[in-house]
């Protein structure tokens, strides 16, 4: 009897996960995870979908009841019994730091750029700013560096590093051969005592954004505000993206800063990451800003905003340099694993009207 009842209770919890799906809300995406969607029996041009069993096969390994929950469980032991991440874009350093697994070829200085290709990135990132100048802007052009290269004390000793120059190390010099009014972040960050990364999160701390606005406008010779000296609270109210990807149904929450601002927003944006965000502070010191940025942009834009009576910050790409008007300041920021995005994405100058978001 024993026996028959442990069988029933084996196969009722098997049957939870998929059994469950009827029952309970629909499984959301953590973080930058895409699920799949829900399969269809047709295509779309009206004909019998010939995938549609693998389609729901991958469906239901996205969506099956308690997904989540199993799968911040399962982080949980291996974290913690094991010291690894059994998150695939996800790698569990030491002390709870969490890195983003798209860096590791440049912290391993493994390039993945020809020298051909980083030249013509510096021969485009030159063309940008030629372009802009001739219309009367300012230009400056900057790279976020990934975490692990400014903090890489955290990061599993199995990854080695070796001499070769990776594809940062091989555009700066090129950027200077370019004549290329380069913001070197690299440099900056490095030289400050504070931990400027966030230990769960693949960014910057809103210092470590406040600080690199007051570097980016010293680099440009503009008034501004100093957010160095500025006052600021501190809350443990950041959900790290790295910590949602690896523990979706994690409650821990990392100290983040937060500063005092004047702007304000256009249309209020529906999160930071929107593609186009404008702002306006009639009592800024200083003109237009086209601020051309990806993701470490988000913390970033607030400070910059403060400091310019109209601004468009914009994730387009390519970037949409032809809305450029005389008196204008331009920034080009770019973290360090998407250079390559620059060659995937030459800016049109003559002619831009592509419209595509890239992290």
């Amino acid at each position: 009897m024993k026996y028959r009842i442990f069988t029933a209770a084996f196969l009722l919890l098997c049957l939870i996960p998929s059994a469950g799906m009827l029952f309970l809300p629909p499984t959301e995406a953590a973080a930058n995870e895409r699920l799949a969607p829900v399969p269809s029996l047709k295509n779309e041009d009206g004909g019998w979908n010939a995938n549609v069993l693998d389609e729901a096969t991958d469906y239901i390994a996205d969506h099956f009841a308690l997904r989540q929950e199993m799968v911040t469980a399962n982080a949980a032991l291996q974290t913690k019994l094991l010291a690894t991440s059994p998150a695939e874009d996800v790698i569990y350093g030491s002390d709870g730091w969490l890195y983003y697994a798209e860096t590791l070829e440049d912290y391993q200085n493994r390039a993945t750029l020809t020298d051909e290709e980083v030249r013509q990135i510096a021969q485009t990132i030159a063309e940008m700013q030629t372009f802009c100048e001739a219309r009367g802007a300012q230009f400056v052009f900057t790279i976020a560096p990934n975490k692990n290269s400014l903090y890489p004390e955290h990061m599993p000793a199995r990854y080695l590093q070796s001499d070769s120059p990776g594809n940062y190390e091989k555009l700066k010099p090129l950027l200077e051969e370019y004549g290329v009014h380069y913001a070197d972040l690299f440099t900056f960050l490095s030289e400050q005592d504070e931990i400027l990364y966030l230990r769960t999160d693949s960014h910057w701390t809103n210092r470590g954004a406040a600080l690199a606005h007051d570097f980016l406008m010293q680099s440009l010779g503009l008034p501004h505000t100093a957010f160095a000296d500025a006052p600021y609270t501190t809350e443990n109210t950041h959900r790290g993206d790295l910590y949602e990807m690896l523990y979706p149904k994690g409650t821990e929450r990392e100290a983040q800063q937060a500063y005092e601002t004047t702007f304000s927003y256009v249309r209020e944006p529906r999160s930071a990451e929107d593609i186009l965000i404008q702002t306006t502070n009639p009592d800024a010191p200083n003109g237009r800003l086209l601020l051309c940025r990806d993701s470490f942009g988000n913390a970033l834009h607030p400070f910059l905003a403060e400091d310019f009576r109209e601004a468009t910050i914009t994730r387009q790409m390519p970037y949409p340099l032809t809305q450029v008007q005389a008196g204008d300041t331009v920034i080009v920021e770019i973290v360090e694993r998407n250079l390559g995005n620059l060659l995937e994405y030459p800016p049109d100058l003559g002619n831009q009207t592509t419209e595509d978001s890239v992290e």
